[in-house]
């Protein structure tokens, strides 16, 4: 019992409570994870258009997408993933953006330990330069998992998020979705 209540703990912080070569012994032994990720990020963003000769102004409503860069730290059981990440990127409409959030993924073995399918929900907090707001969010995501070998796997995703941004009407993104392709290093430990 006590060994279900360690596992959060273990996953954060990257650790295994494996005691031998193979990966899952058991249900709950688990591997550390740290990812890179490059994607693909559009977002819904809302902006102060042109003022109204009522002194009002028009709302802009616009999707805008870039490329991103993100970070992953976590830790993968049998069949789930959890990630602490955060991303970034850079457009136009309002110069950086960024999340900072977690993830939980229930994996679907496709072929053994080789290839696997994730669906799972993600949330957080997003910002972009021109709103001096972090929002909250809340989505999901779907992908697939190659493991090339023991440490080393390739994940290609989807995900989606809406914001809750409050009564703000101006500067704030409504929702956003990104592609993605991370690099994942797998590693597991005696402690």
């Amino acid at each position: 019992m006590l060994r279900k209540w360690m596992l959060p703990a273990m996953l954060v912080a990257g650790m295994s409570a494996s005691a031998s070569d193979d990966y899952y012994q058991t249900e709950w032994d688990a591997k550390g994870l740290i990812g890179v990720e490059v994607g693909y990020m559009g977002t819904n963003f809302q902006k102060k258009g042109a003022q109204n000769i009522d002194d009002s102004y028009n709302v802009d409503k616009l999707t805008t997408s870039s490329a991103s860069l993100g970070l992953k730290l976590g830790g993968e059981t049998k069949h789930y993933r959890f990630f602490v990440e955060g991303r970034i990127w850079n457009t136009n409409e309002y110069n950086n953006g960024a999340t900072g959030g977690i993830a939980l993924q229930y994996l679907i073995p496709i072929d053994g330990e080789s290839l696997n399918a994730f669906i799972g929900v993600n949330g957080g907090f997003i910002d972009v330069l021109d709103s001096d707001a972090w929002d909250p969010y809340l989505g999901g995501d779907l992908g697939v998992n190659f493991n090339m070998n023991r440490n080393f796997g390739i994940e290609v995703g989807l995900r989606y998020s809406g914001v809750d941004v409050a009564d703000r009407e101006y500067d704030k993104v409504n929702s956003f979705y990104q592609g993605y392709v991370s690099a994942i290093y797998k590693f597991t430990g005696d402690y």
